[in-house]
């Protein structure tokens, strides 16, 4: 009832001011009826929806992000929240925060808050749907200069993997600050955290500096190391808890080059607050993207190397290469490593292709080989009109007691007319025995076919309505450097994207 009262009374408040105020907002809804292929039941309805609301005056604003979960599923669990709520003052340089938000540390080797927008999460536990986001609920402050920035926080971190309905998502109460100064295109800063639950407290320290030298060179360095327990800065013993981060980028006209290297040892922080650089190549294509080295923060090093070419005009060639090494324990040290080739070619009539080759292996999966290749193609007709057609193919091999072979290929014909409407026929199939078995069934299954059928419809730039059809694969998803596990389904899936 609470709930609702507030809700009213924050509309009433949007509609008699948003003659001299901003009010803006967007609302998520899906609708889904089906389950993960093999599990019952198999006609699961389920309903989730996100509604946000912002309002801003002058340099004050306010928000609110309530969540909604319905379904049929006796062992799934409802809930309607008020997930997210903030204050906020902003002016001449000054910026003021209460309530939920996002900050992020340097690179993230010590805190990282994200949001992956329009995403819909699902724990193969729990079964519950929702937003998936790191904030933090407490206060932040932030003041910037020509020559310097200061920053505070102060907040208890969100558990991202846990729903809305469990018992306690918040174990982590944290407390940093940073400063940076600037001069001559160099910056020069240092980061304080405090972390602390009810397992133990722990404190940490970072320097940093980057900038940019001859116009065309870029660096950035980053040195955290926990400073609690006895420990020094400069100690980098077996129990220490530390992370390096180093960047180099050089950039002229037709090319471009970029290598990073990382060192992290015991950089778990508390409940996993921490989120530095991963440094492996992060690929739209579909098969390498579930491919993705997730890299283990108690102990990793390694490097990446991406260099870009534009040999001519129209043409685009990449080349990427990355390496990891864990060791846990003395006799036990795992590598993983990907090479990476695209080309990339646009011609006369706006036609496109791009072919790209990868091999990659990874001993931590014991999978000990990964070859994959694929071919984009998209033909543009006139009035805005265009057909894909998207192959990609992957051979892997894995180790056991034995050596096993299998293979993943996709495929899809996508129909588009500008960004207004889509329709794509997409299949996949596998004969990885680690996922084509389905766990809720007594038969043994030795393969999966996936096909599905994807719509989209944006009749104005405020609304989008998404329809899928069909057998969907799950498994390791990744954007902006976060990787999260998606769920298999057979079913339907409407959803609608509204911009207010």
């Amino acid at each position: 009832m609470k709930l609702k009262i507030g809700l009213i009374l924050l509309g009433w408040f949007g509609t008699i001011s948003i003659s001299w105020g901003q009010l803006s907002g967007s609302n998520i809804a899906e609708y889904g009826l089906g389950n993960i292929p093999g599990v019952e039941p198999s006609n699961v309805n389920s309903i989730y929806d996100q509604f946000n609301l912002q309002y801003k005056i002058k340099g004050f604003g306010a928000s609110v992000r309530v969540e909604n979960y319905y379904s049929n599923d006796s062992l799934r669990e409802d809930y309607t929240q008020l997930s997210q709520f903030s204050l906020s003052y902003k002016k001449r340089g000054l910026d003021l925060k209460a309530g939920h938000f996002y900050e992020t540390l340097g690179k993230g080797l010590l805190y990282r808050g994200y949001e992956i927008k329009n995403s819909v999460y699902e724990n193969q536990i729990y079964r519950v749907k929702q937003g998936f986001y790191r904030d933090l609920r407490g206060a932040t402050g932030s003041y910037s200069k020509d020559w310097f920035s200061v920053k505070a926080l102060w907040g208890e971190s969100l558990m991202s993997e846990l729903p809305p309905t469990a018992h306690d998502r918040r174990e982590d109460l944290v407390t940093a600050g940073e400063f940076n100064a600037n001069f001559a295109n160099q910056k020069v800063g240092v980061i304080y955290l405090q972390n602390e639950n009810n397992d133990e407290m722990s404190e940490y320290l970072s320097f940093l500096f980057g900038g940019t030298l001859f116009e065309n060179f870029d660096y950035y360095a980053e040195l955290a190391h926990g400073i609690g327990s006895g420990e020094s800065y400069f100690d980098f013993e077996e129990d220490n808890s530390y992370g390096a981060y180093v960047s180099l980028s050089y950039s002229v006209a037709g090319f471009g080059a970029s290598l990073e290297f990382k060192d992290y040892h015991n950089l778990f922080i508390g409940s996993g607050i921490s989120d530095p650089p991963t440094l492996v190549k992060e690929h739209s294509y579909k098969l390498l993207n579930r491919s993705t080295h997730v890299p283990y923060f108690f102990d990793e090093s390694g490097m990446q190397l991406e260099v870009f070419i534009v040999p001519k005009e129209n043409h685009l060639i990449t080349l990427n290469h990355s390496r990891s090494k864990n060791e846990f324990g003395e006799d036990f040290d795992f590598n993983s490593a990907e090479y990476f080739a695209e080309w990339y070619y646009t011609t006369e009539a706006n036609n496109q292709i791009k072919v790209f080759a990868d091999y990659s292996y990874d001993d931590v999966l014991n999978e000990n080989a990964r070859y994959a290749t694929g071919v984009y193609y998209t033909y543009v007709f006139p009035k805005s009109w265009s057909l894909a057609l998207e192959t990609e193919f992957q051979h892997l091999e894995r180790t056991y007691d034995k050596t096993e072979s299998f293979q993943n290929v996709y495929a899809g014909l996508v129909l588009n007319q500008s960004t207004k409407f889509s329709a794509a026929l997409i299949w996949e199939f596998t004969n990885d025995n680690k996922f084509a078995d389905l766990s809720g069934t007594d038969k043994v299954e030795t393969k999966q076919h996936y096909p599905g059928i994807n719509l989209s419809y944006k009749p104005n730039r405020k609304n989008t309505i998404s329809l899928f059809g069909g057998k969907r694969r799950g498994g390791p998803a990744c954007t902006s450097g976060i990787c999260y596990e998606v769920l298999d389904f057979k079913g339907v899936e409407l959803r609608w994207s509204i911009k207010i």
